[in-house]
């Protein structure tokens, strides 16, 4: 059901405002909506978020990996509110270690790129002041292409000159150009022509004794570099504490973001509170002010308040389904406790195996209880874990234990496809008729019987008409239904039309939907398909596994072979169900009776990433 929605607002004095904040987020019941004349928020509070996820960021790869089941750390809400000055310390001391550590990596970068530019220039034997030259002599330096090296050399010689070719590095290879003065315009000229540039070697005096002095630096640099990992590693054990402060500092970024209004001497708030938790949300406010006033009004018209549904611990899982459509507007049935049964059974039947089902509540329960996973990502590991039990339902009824067929109280279907059809169009038909009903439901509520009977009832007996056509004993029954169906649909679709012809053009367009009706009967035969798939893929790996059982190594391979393949067959399944049962409710059963268009309702709350609060709520009364 959609639980209705109050408008509350509240005044408060600026003193008392950052209690109020922490008393809102600790009871968790108040949407706030933006004035149009609140200030910015605060963007200290912001920062330190920030610098909590950098801090986290950087010990990360320092930190010895969690097993999958390892338990989240448990505080209480007191301690999640109050920070303490030892994780603000924690993080200081992080960050330095995480700048120094960057500052030696840019440093050993910076000289590694130095030590590869003067490497070429090692068997150099003059120190860089000589290339001055002499009065009658010459001296260059420079780099030249590998390729054309021998082309320099050879013209050096030819003009009187020698090009000494050193080794080569990034930038080419290094030479030594010796040349008399009164040849050396010539011979530059030739050597600019073979390639050669002229550039000084990246040090002064010997090449050899500054790359000495280079890789001293360089090793004070890798040991500073060490030193500040090391001392990243041993904050990084500090994890626990740190991840605290990242939920710390983003609830007080949440309270400072928290968009009130102001007066000279006070500050108001507006929000959505749930109706039946007004009491609730004003006992938390009482606790730490009495000079408050706190009001509470029905959504004005032309507001659209947020949407809460509130369903039983199967239906409620079922609900992340619907929200990744779209979630329901107020004033509108709820989809979820039609669509959340419709939707367990038909995945039950897209697997269809029992010994997957089996798998499925074992590993999902294992997975849920060490894990504990929380919001919609919980309530999504729970439909799979709820979907074990129709899938060992159906495997049974089908005769299916891991790809083998073993006496099927109904049939199998891969020995029978098109009984299974036949099944699937008959699950088809009662689905659709289930979201019609609903459409019908919702017409009836709002005054408008006889749409129901003419735009939802007419169509049921037509489809059911045409579907006992098919069965001698019911012929004529089926004739007479199918024939009143298509009459009511023919003499009714349109109605809202203007003139006889506009009515009649719009009773054959109205009977023409019966196409769309077919198609979406046939879209059902997806169930077919992933049932028929799953228990091909795993009857192949039984056969595979059964072909190397022929010694004690073949036995051990087959183990792996069912191990690896099942686990495949099954996962492919999962995802494979969860897709085609989504798309089923979607276009095929929303689309009789659902518009949607509603936005969730997100309260300002204690909403950590890496800790579970255990007493968020505790002591709040009401609901």
């Amino acid at each position: 059901m959609i639980v209705p929605m109050k408008k509350a607002t509240l005044i408060v004095l600026r003193e008392d405002r950052d209690a109020v904040t922490s008393a809102l987020q600790r009871c968790g019941e108040l949407m706030p909506i933006p004035p149009g004349d609140a200030p910015p928020p605060e963007a200290g509070q912001a920062a330190e978020s920030l610098r909590a996820r950098q801090a986290l960021s950087a010990i990360r790869p320092y930190q010895e990996k969690r097993g999958m089941f390892a338990p989240r750390r448990e505080v209480s809400a007191g301690e999640l509110l109050a920070p303490g000055e030892e994780a603000k310390d924690l993080l200081g001391r992080i960050e330095a270690a995480s700048a120094a550590c960057e500052e030696e990596k840019a440093r050993l970068g910076e000289l590694d790129a130095r030590m590869a530019e003067l490497r070429p220039w090692l068997r150099m034997d003059i120190p860089v002041e000589a290339l001055a030259g002499t009065r009658s002599a010459g001296v260059y330096s420079g780099y030249i292409e590998p390729r054309s090296a021998a082309l320099l050399a050879e013209t050096a010689e030819a003009q009187g000159g020698t090009a000494v070719l050193l080794d080569t590095g990034p930038q080419g290879t290094a030479v030594l150009l010796y040349t008399y003065r009164p040849e050396e315009e010539v011979l530059l000229e030739a050597a600019a022509a073979a390639g050669f540039s002229q550039a000084l070697p990246p040090c002064s005096g010997l090449p050899a004794e500054a790359l000495k002095e280079l890789e001293k630096r360089r090793a004070e640099a890798s040991a500073a570099w060490e030193a500040a990992q090391a001392a990243l590693g041993a904050l990084a054990k500090k994890r626990d504490e740190l991840e605290l402060l990242c939920d710390q500092t983003e609830a007080a970024e949440e309270r400072a973001q928290t968009p009130y209004g102001e007066t000279v001497q006070t500050v108001y708030l507006e929000g959505w509170v749930r109706a039946d938790r007004t009491e609730r949300l004003k006992k938390a406010v009482d606790r730490v002010t009495d000079c408050c006033v706190l009001s509470f009004a029905d959504p004005a018209e032309g507001e659209t308040p947020p949407t809460v549904t509130q369903n039983n611990r199967f239906v409620s899982q079922f609900e992340t389904i619907t929200d990744m459509f779209s979630r329901p507007q107020n004033g509108e049935l709820d989809p979820n406790p039609v669509m959340a049964p419709w939707y367990w059974i038909i995945f039950g039947l897209m697997m269809g195996d029992a010994g997957y089902g089996l798998l499925m509540l074992l590993g999902i329960g294992l997975f849920k209880k060490f894990k504990k996973p929380r919001g919609d990502f919980g309530k999504l590991v729970n439909v799979l874990w709820f979907s074990s039990i129709p899938t060992i339902f159906w495997g049974v009824i089908f005769g299916s234990y891991f790809g083998e067929t073993w006496h099927p109280i109904l049939f199998a279907p891969l020995d029978n496809p098109m009984a299974m059809l036949v099944f699937c169009m008959v699950i088809g038909v009662l689905h659709i008729f289930s979201g019609m009903a609903v459409k019908m439901t919702a017409s009836i509520r709002e005054g408008r019987f006889w749409d129901a009977i003419f735009d939802q009832l007419s169509w049921m007996m037509l489809i059911v008409g045409l579907g006992l056509l098919f069965l001698p004993q019911t012929r004529t029954a089926g004739g007479v239904l199918a024939i009143v169906g298509a009459a009511i649909v023919l003499l009714t679709a349109g109605r809202e039309k203007k003139g006889f012809f506009g009515k009649v053009i719009g009773g054959f367009g109205g009977l023409y939907g019966i196409t769309g009706y077919v198609s979406d009967i046939l879209s059902y035969s997806r169930i077919l398909a992933l049932s028929l798939s799953s228990g091909v893929v795993g009857m192949v790996m039984n056969l595979l596994a059964g072909m190397v059982q022929g010694s004690v190594i073949g036995f051990a391979c087959s183990l792996l072979i069912y191990a690896v393949g099942h686990v495949f067959n099954l996962a492919m399944g999962l995802l494979s169900a969860y897709v085609h049962d989504s798309r089923l409710q979607y276009i095929e059963f929303f689309n009789k009776f659902y518009e949607g268009g509603g936005y969730a309702f997100r309260p300002l709350q204690i909403n950590p990433r890496f800790v579970d609060v255990t007493d968020s709520r505790e002591n709040q009364g009401g609901n």
